[in-house]
């Protein structure tokens, strides 16, 4: 029905797994999104910093899931952010130093 093939791109192939791996060795934490397979649930978006978590995670998929993988590193930058904002106290101050 849905035209299964030995010619896709599998997450679990060693090549891809060793980039992977290879990605997280660097320090680049990996943005990871898990799309379901014939699932009506929305899709599980995750930061990974850890291969052996990572790879535990692929083995709780299912066959035909998806995986879209990003580098936090050259994606969440100081200069490309949305916006910033620090927790307030209880009187409403933020601190002008201390983390960006």
């Amino acid at each position: 029905m849905d035209a299964w093939t030995l010619e896709g791109s599998r997450i679990t192939d060693p090549e891809t797994l060793s980039r992977l791996r290879e990605m997280l060795a660097d320090k680049s934490p990996l943005i990871i999104e898990h799309r379901f397979y014939r699932e009506t649930r929305a899709p599980h978006r995750f930061i990974c910093d850890d291969a052996d978590v990572l790879d535990e995670y692929l083995q709780e998929s299912r066959p035909g899931d998806s995986f879209q993988v990003w580098s936090y590193r050259s994606l969440c930058r100081d200069d490309n952010r949305l916006l910033q904002g620090k927790m307030p106290d209880a009187e409403g101050r933020t601190p002008r130093g201390g983390v960006a």
